[in-house]
């Protein structure tokens, strides 16, 4: 259960960094890592099993980190709630 927890977790984050690049209000993901001082590369492969058509076993990394959640939620008013549970819509109101 735990695995499937933070599965959708990371999943939910990619989708929200895909929306906010689709909606340009951040340039790419390097750029969201950069701005808060996230690591790029670790972002970059997380990302490849994550992703769109991810397989989680591509990468050596498991999580995204809580100060990631943190950045996008207070950042780009992504739903903390919805990041973390999947409930209610992606945005904050």
């Amino acid at each position: 259960m735990k695995n499937e927890i933070k599965d959708n977790i990371n999943r939910r984050f990619f989708l929200a960094v895909s929306e906010l690049v689709n909606a340009e209000k951040v340039p790419s993901l390097n750029a969201f890592c950069l701005e808060n001082g996230l690591s790029a590369p670790r972002f970059r492969e997380c990302r490849l099993g994550y992703g769109p058509g991810g397989n989680p076993a591509r990468s050596r990394y498991d999580f995204v980190g809580v100060e990631s959640l943190y950045y996008i939620a207070l950042k780009y008013r992504i739903n903390a709630d919805w990041l973390i549970t999947g409930r209610g819509s992606m945005f904050a109101k």
